[in-house]
């Protein structure tokens, strides 16, 4: 593959973590193109005041950085949360520049990141089935039975990248959500066979209001225009959220122990679809690391959606 001229720009979305800010930073600094790339750095506002501190830190790091082609910054005044942070920050990005990668302040990308990202871009900008690009990989340490990359009709707010025209589908409002309580299928199959929490995730955004996600969102979005996400095999990302320090993040498990590619992504697929291989290894992955989960799966939309929620609450209340 040529090499790509014209790289899209990088939104990283700040809060109050400095030190992982720090790091992610550092780590995209090494990356091959960074100093080509336009780095827009949008920083919340503090929710209370213990926040305060560490979102002044947060603050005057970003304003030290250098490597990149440009650096923009902004600073906002007031809290908007993770969710609209990242839908207005990739709205005004993206329609400025016809495409963009978005990275949060936990994610730790390897050297090849920005190279695969703005290849796959590139390869399919004209694409229209084609949603979203993740540097992301379910398998730590990828999956010798499938190839450097592949599609799969599911989402990741993990280091992933858009067109303007595909994000202008993003369906703010989850039309036609409320389905999913009453169609058993469609309610399987949008939480991929029963592998994911899906459902029960638009379920708690939309009605409940117990979450703030933006990445459930873009989910059904994907879903309901039957597009795809292009995932690479070997990880070229690592998020190292996981310690308590975020706002939704507290999982534990081996999974979460990746390695980086070594290699660059050299080999994309020409057919534009998700092949039974890489869902049978997804799936089948996924319902074996099931027991890392803390969680055991209700299907809701098969039960009463409050008794559902309600046993949801006591398990995560404990």
């Amino acid at each position: 593959m040529e090499e790509t001229v014209a790289y899209a720009p990088v939104a990283l979305f700040v809060y109050n973590r400095p030190e992982h800010t720090k790091k992610t930073l550092e780590a995209l600094q090494q990356n091959i193109g960074a100093n080509q790339t336009v780095l827009y750095v949008f920083c919340d506002y503090a929710k209370n005041p213990d926040s305060v501190l560490n979102m002044q830190k947060t603050r005057d790091y970003v304003h030290t950085i250098t490597g990149f082609k440009e650096i923009h910054i902004t600073e906002r005044s007031k809290n908007l949360g993770l969710a609209e942070s990242i839908i207005t920050g990739t709205t005004e990005v993206v329609n400025r520049h016809g495409k963009i990668i978005v990275l949060e302040d936990d994610l730790i990308t390897g050297k090849y990141f920005l190279t695969y990202m703005n290849d796959a871009l590139t390869k399919y900008q004209k694409e229209k089935k084609v949603f979203s690009i993740t540097g992301y990989s379910h398998f730590p340490k990828g999956n010798p039975k499938l190839p450097e990359s592949y599609f799969l009709k599911v989402f990741s707010s993990w280091g992933w990248a858009t067109w303007s025209d595909r994000w202008a589908l993003f369906d703010k409002q989850a039309t036609g959500w409320e389905k999913t309580k009453t169609d058993p299928g469609l309610a399987r199959a949008f939480d991929y066979e029963g592998c994911f929490y899906n459902c029960q995730m638009l379920y708690r955004q939309m009605e409940e209001h117990s979450i703030n996600s933006w990445a459930i969102r873009a989910y059904w979005t994907l879903f309901c225009n039957d597009m795809l996400t292009l995932f690479p095999n070997h990880r070229l990302l690592e998020n190292e959220g996981f310690d308590g320090s975020g706002e939704h993040c507290n999982l534990k498990g081996d999974y979460l122990d990746g390695v980086l590619a070594k290699e660059r992504v050299t080999r994309f697929p020409e057919v534009i679809e998700e092949q039974d291989k890489s869902r049978e290894e997804l799936m089948k992955f996924i319902t074996k690391k099931k027991r890392i989960y803390k969680l055991k799966r209700i299907p809701y939309y098969l039960k009463n959606p409050a008794q559902a929620m309600a046993k949801l609450k006591e398990k995560l209340s404990r």
